[in-house]
């Protein structure tokens, strides 16, 4: 039977963005107001998360101390597509990778205390504006920053296989950029792949997977 566990990396993610919502209420409105731009709703959610932060909780959001929490910056942000399982499994050598990418209208942004990346927030576009949706990804912000090389490069993000690529190039010069060591696909963090190349094998280690969360 196949494993479909998340990378180590991944699930501690998901862990921290949990702990915000866990301890960090306290009465505070933790979903600013729509904003007009990505830009006003990324600090907007600057300011919610640093009022969010707590002596019991700021380690486990990836800062060192709470003057950390206060004297947090926005890093440049990266937008984040993701490939849908349908349109995975119905993938052929022949299909076209950017064919598969799907704009989430979403975009990542690194929280970085003295150029370091502590966490992040994403960003997304909704109907009435920009909002931000989630704090304290602070493992996906590192791998991706570590791996980032410029800034045309994007997340590339496959839910059910939960797996992050950094993106690179348009078309046939398209690759796939694993962020972290993933034995289930024998990808190797820091190694771009042909984007094709990338995706099938994503598509033959998903073969059979029934859709139920893992």
């Amino acid at each position: 039977m196949r494993n479909y566990a998340f990378p180590a990396l991944i699930s501690a993610c998901l862990a921290l963005t949990a702990c915000v919502a866990a301890e960090g209420g306290g009465g505070v409105d933790t979903q600013p107001p729509p904003a007009p731009s990505q830009a006003i709703a990324a600090q907007q959610g600057l300011a919610a998360l640093q009022q969010l932060v707590t002596p019991q909780n700021y380690a486990g959001l990836g800062f060192s101390s709470l003057e950390d929490v206060r004297r947090a910056q926005l890093a440049t942000p990266i937008p984040v597509f993701r490939v849908e399982l349908d349109a995975l499994t119905r993938m052929t050598p022949q299909t076209s990778p950017s064919t598969l990418l799907v704009d989430g209208r979403r975009v990542l942004y690194p929280v970085v205390v003295d150029q370091r990346v502590a966490t992040a927030l994403f960003v997304a576009r909704h109907d009435d504006g920009w909002r931000t949706t989630d704090f304290g990804s602070a493992a996906v912000a590192r791998a991706t920053a570590t791996y980032r090389r410029g800034p045309d490069d994007f997340i590339v993000w496959i839910p059910a296989a939960r797996v992050y690529f950094i993106g690179r190039g348009s078309g046939a010069n398209l690759t796939l950029t694993p962020v972290t060591n993933d034995p289930r696909f024998d990808f190797k963090a820091g190694t771009p792949l042909p984007a094709r190349r990338a995706l099938l094998v994503v598509q033959r280690g998903m073969a059979g997977y029934n859709g139920l969360p893992q």
